[in-house]
């Protein structure tokens, strides 16, 4: 069932209702349902204390830690809008998030693995001062007023988030309530740059019914109850941490288990202490996990179900080596979401389709060039409308226009069909199709065959300019630990398995992948190490 209520109202009866029982676990830091409301009503008179008003933008940049999840709830309370930055953003990324999203706050961790933000902060404020209180007046990000940061005692140069509680003391609780009591459920809680994967960020604006519910319908349909412990992968600067780890367990009473950042050694160790019965993943994870060089000595045995985006061959193998027989696919897009499959239904389906609409979302399957209904069986572009969709990208009419068109439907640019029985099968992303002499390859279908070689850990394919062709494919290889392999031999292998024309033409080796937060690699980035566009000659590197 569809909660359409605020994020702060579904806190507080959650808060009533199981107060003292633990519903997140940040790394080491339990929080109990209770703690939620007491630390996100203590920021949300902070906020308001430092002037934010409804409709304002609050950005923030931090790992997952449980100061993100009170910023979520304290922003749903008094209708402020919730902007994450992604903490691998260089200055030119962040500079557009805050200067696009005119963001007034901005909630930081001074340092976080390799990332210096506060030199970042100072480099892109320009000819602006910041003052040692951290108040911001810079002519390059006229609407940022303030930056906050999570260390205590802060640095010159920001506010410490002690002080920025201190300012919500003179704020009366009844003040709280009143700001809350004027919030609705349709109104914009969370402002969602996309993860970049092939261009420049768009923000996805959405609401709380969006953030609310998003992934309740998935975790019941992998049989997640009250009590249960869930590992969460995916970092909340995207949707499936901020909506599809924070809110679920105010819905479901379950326990989520959220490691600072993504890292194999962590997330094992988290399954093995905290016992998790289910989790989430993209294959990338899942293959990082099982080439850890201790994977046999964790204890994995209480878990029973999971996610995983990915080929089915590497589901293939998490189910036998992870011994997660319940293991399902889902489908969903920051701009819409979704569809996943179910534990009752059998492994050969849940292996290969995404599953079927959530509660109260269609799919439909259009013509890519008309619009029109595709039939059943046939391929087409993915289109999704329902309460889980985005509300538009932010200031951008036009590119809203592409997107939701005016019977609702929002078009994600990914190729799929949908079967008698209404089960989404996703085959590739539009935009990675490859026109190689006239034939459409899909980057998915090469990938597949690669995987199956026995040398071949991980992989990724896309085109590269061809003088004859138009388009040739290219494909980027890490081997397996130990193996050894040429460009001819991986070549060979996939010629005796597919079509000359979707036969890789160059075949690239490579330790080291460029990835997004939630674990997609970044496609345009290999393009760009590989390939020179001035020249359209190809790299050897």
């Amino acid at each position: 069932m569809i909660r359409r209520e605020c994020l702060g109202d579904a806190v507080d009866a959650a808060a009533d209702q199981r107060g003292s029982e633990i519903g997140w676990v940040f790394g080491d830091d339990a929080v109990s349902f209770g703690d939620m409301r007491e630390h996100a009503d203590a920021l949300a008179r902070g906020l308001i204390g430092c002037g934010i008003e409804a409709g304002d933008v609050i950005a923030i940049c931090t790992p997952n830690l449980a100061a993100f999840a009170y910023s979520l709830v304290a922003c749903s309370k008094i209708g402020a809008v919730l902007c994450p930055v992604n903490t691998r953003s260089k200055s030119f990324e962040f500079q557009h998030i805050l200067s696009h999203s005119a963001a007034k706050v901005l909630i930081l961790v001074d340092r976080f693995l390799n990332q210096d933000f506060r030199g970042v902060v100072g480099t892109i404020c320009g000819d602006g001062t910041i003052s040692r209180a951290g108040e911001v007046a810079s002519s390059d990000l006229p609407a940022l007023q303030r930056i906050v940061t999570l260390s205590d005692p802060a640095e010159p140069g920001a506010l410490s988030w002690a002080a920025l509680l201190d300012m919500g003391r003179p704020v009366s609780p009844a003040a709280l309530t009143a700001a809350q009591r004027r919030q609705r459920p349709q109104n914009p809680l969370l402002l969602q740059y996309t993860s970049g994967t092939t261009g420049r960020p768009k923000g996805a604006l959405c609401n709380h019914i969006y953030v609310l519910n998003l992934a309740v319908d998935l975790f019941s349909r992998l049989g997640v109850t009250a009590g249960d412990a869930v590992l969460n992968t995916q970092p909340f600067y995207h949707i499936g941490g901020a909506c599809g780890a924070i809110p679920v367990p105010l819905s479901l009473g379950c326990r989520m288990v959220i490691p600072v950042y993504y890292d194999p050694d962590t997330v094992l160790r988290l399954i093995e202490r905290e016992r998790c019965v289910c989790r989430t993943g993209f294959d990338s994870m899942y293959i990082m996990e099982m080439n850890h060089p201790s994977f046999e000595s964790f204890d994995l045995s209480s878990l029973r179900s999971g996610w995983c985006v990915g080929k089915p061959e590497v589901l293939e193998q998490v189910r036998e080596r992870m011994g997660i027989d319940q293991l399902v696919q889902i489908y969903g897009a920051t701009e819409a979401c979704g569809t996943s499959g179910q534990i009752d239904e059998p492994w050969e389906l849940r292996q290969r389709s995404c599953g079927r609409p959530y509660t109260g979302v269609e799919i439909a399957i259009l013509d890519p060039r008309t619009g029109a209904p595709c039939p059943i069986g046939s391929p087409g572009e993915i289109a999704v409308r329902g309460w889980a969709s985005m509300i538009e990208y932010f200031k951008q009419p036009d590119e809203t226009a592409k997107v939701i068109d005016a019977d609702g439907w929002v078009h994600t640019g990914d190729r799929g069909y949908v079967n008698e029985t209404g089960h989404l099968f996703f085959l590739s992303r539009l935009k990675d199709m490859m026109k190689v002499g006239g034939e459409n390859v899909a980057a998915e279908e090469v990938e597949s065959v690669l995987l199956r070689h026995p040398k071949i850990k991980m992989t990724a394919v896309f085109g590269v300019p061809d003088e004859r062709l138009q388009e040739v494919v290219m494909a980027i290889v890490e081997l397996r630990d130990n193996a050894s392999a040429t460009g001819d031999e991986i070549i060979e292998f996939c010629r005796e398995r597919m079509a000359n024309f979707r036969v890789p033409r160059y075949v690239r080796f490579i330790d080291s992948w460029p990835m997004t937060g939630s674990g997609k690699i970044q496609k345009h980035v290999l393009r760009e190490k590989f390939v020179s566009v001035e020249s359209t000659m190809l790299s050897k590197a």
